[in-house]
């Protein structure tokens, strides 16, 4: 018997959005055009450094990996639990989740899917010595336990209930020969049981899969060839509009009309879990006291900044959840702009004027500047120092900051993830401490009854609001640019399968 959240199978369908965008259409060179039967996706500016499930904790990685690698069980398009290579599961007890496999699933180099490979990956993402990025997001997962070929139990160290949002974010099955043999070059020649082949990655070109013709779902995929680009913000646009891609992700706001007249391609905006929010350094500094961190969203316009950083395409919140996660809290009231009241708070804490170190992620840049802007209105300046998403981690442990600021999406569909990865002391991007915190936290995941666990999220939520423990921004509507006769379905995680895509011979062959 499935165990599946209420509030999973509810969630609401106007986040069907992703955090992510896809762009879909095949080409096999820099200036080719999608042939019949074919889709490119123009993923991002950059290439993955890797499709190696064991080093990927990014999502662009995400969505290039899990179309040919596959997990136990993955999130539908509204965040709801499917299955994938489970076919069903069941609680044994509060430790102890069953999953019975599919029967008859071969990876794409013959070898056959079993309980074996389920114990071999498991057992590598917990290894110390693999140095799985995500691995705290994995919780007290402690091992895989092969009852028969097609049986397996996954235990915890203690209760779990999130369990299967973790497992569907970050947990992909390997071939245990193959991987043990290759585990170098697997990362650039991956082979999954998923619905498409790797076929080659050609540097600054693309990655290329071709259908898997033997997938376990019958009748999918829909098309032969799937490719990802990697395309110059400038260059995407033209890329579209002249065949050479099929689907646009994170189009700017400034081509909407452009795309609209285009008669070749629609505009397509869905919200997405995905947000823009700041790790105070709560063990020493000004940002101790609840008063400062208090001014600093009370000298937000959110408005302003949505109009000017993401052309209005996103909307205000409340803290770092979002409508649709589980445990989001949808009482709390957005902070108002109130510059008067954020002075008179900062005096009050020995502030009139004040200087904060701040790291901010490369990707957040113009956000960061705009809040730069409108805190020196209150009094507030910030020391910037620009970080890549690679070096963010090393930086904010070295550096200590009085503040990071960052976007962040949501892959687990989950209220857990972001405030945790933010402000959980245990997570390594964290500089809050806050005991009170860390133990309602704690003690939500491991309650095993569904409601009970998700009305402590939400007192989770109300505490981290009302101690203003981050900068509460908005929630990102994603905007797409997507070809006549391509059926793309964005997903609320922003991490979509493309397989269940459909295309028609008018999408393809350019214009």
């Amino acid at each position: 018997m499935r165990e599946l959240s209420s509030r999973q199978n509810k969630i609401r369908l106007f986040l069907l959005g992703p955090l992510l965008a896809v762009l879909l259409a095949f080409c096999r060179s820099a200036t080719s055009v999608a042939q019949p039967g074919e889709l490119a996706v123009c993923l991002d500016i950059h290439e993955p450094a890797t499709l190696d499930p064991f080093d990927v904790f990014a999502e662009k990685g995400y969505v290039a990996l899990q179309q040919t690698l596959e997990g136990l069980v993955r999130f539908n398009p509204d965040g709801g639990i499917e299955p994938a290579l489970a076919l069903s599961w069941e609680r044994i007890n509060d430790r102890i989740m069953r999953f019975h496999l599919r029967r008859d699933v071969k990876f794409h180099n013959g070898e056959p899917f079993d309980s074996e490979s389920v114990r071999f990956s498991v057992e590598r993402y917990l290894d110390p010595h693999t140095r799985f990025p995500g691995l705290g997001f994995l919780g007290p997962l402690e091992k895989a336990v092969a009852i028969d070929r097609h049986t397996v139990d996954l235990v915890t160290r203690a209760p779990d209930g999130a369990l299967l949002n973790r497992l569907a974010a970050f947990l992909y099955i390997v071939p245990a020969r193959y991987y043990s043999n290759f585990k170098k070059e697997f990362g650039r020649k991956p082979i999954g049981t998923g619905p498409f082949v790797f076929e080659s990655w050609q540097k600054d070109r693309g990655i290329y899969y071709k259908a898997n013709l033997e997938y376990w779902r019958k009748g999918y995929p829909k098309f032969q060839k799937l490719s990802f680009r990697f395309l110059p913000i400038e260059k995407q646009v033209s890329a579209l509009l002249s065949g050479e891609v099929d689907l646009l992700t994170d189009m700017p706001g400034t081509e909407t009309e452009t795309i609209a007249k285009s008669r070749v391609a629609a505009v397509i905006k869905k919200p997405t879990f995905y947000t823009v929010g700041a790790i105070f350094n709560t063990h020493e500094g000004p940002l101790k006291d609840r008063r400062v961190r208090l001014a600093l969203n009370l000298g937000v316009d959110r408005q302003d900044l949505i109009r000017y950083d993401q052309l209005g395409n996103a909307a205000v919140i409340a803290s770092l959840t979002m409508p649709g996660e589980i445990g989001h809290a949808e009482d709390l009231r957005p902070y108002d702009y109130d510059p008067a009241q954020a002075k008179r708070l900062l005096r009050q804490a020995g502030h009139p004027r004040l200087k904060l170190r701040a790291l901010v992620k490369e990707q957040t840049r113009r956000t960061a500047l705009i809040l730069k802007k409108q805190w020196e209105r209150i009094g507030v300046d910030l020391e910037i120092k620009w970080v890549s998403e690679v070096d963010a981690l090393i930086q904010v442990q070295a550096q200590r900051p009085d503040i990071v600021i960052g976007g962040c999406p949501d892959p687990m569909a989950h209220s857990f993830f972001i405030t945790s990865l933010f402000l959980y002391s245990k997570s390594p991007y964290s500089l809050t401490k806050n005991p009170q915190l860390d133990q309602m936290l704690e003690q939500a995941l491991a309650q095993m009854d569904v409601k009970r666990m998700e009305e402590q999220m939400r007192e989770v939520d109300r505490f981290v609001h009302r101690e203003a423990l981050s900068l509460f921004t908005y929630q990102k509507v994603k905007t797409y640019a997507v070809k006549n006769g391509v059926a793309f379905v964005p997903y609320v995680t922003g991490m979509p399968h493309l397989y269940m895509t459909g295309i028609s011979t008018s999408a393809q062959g350019g214009q």
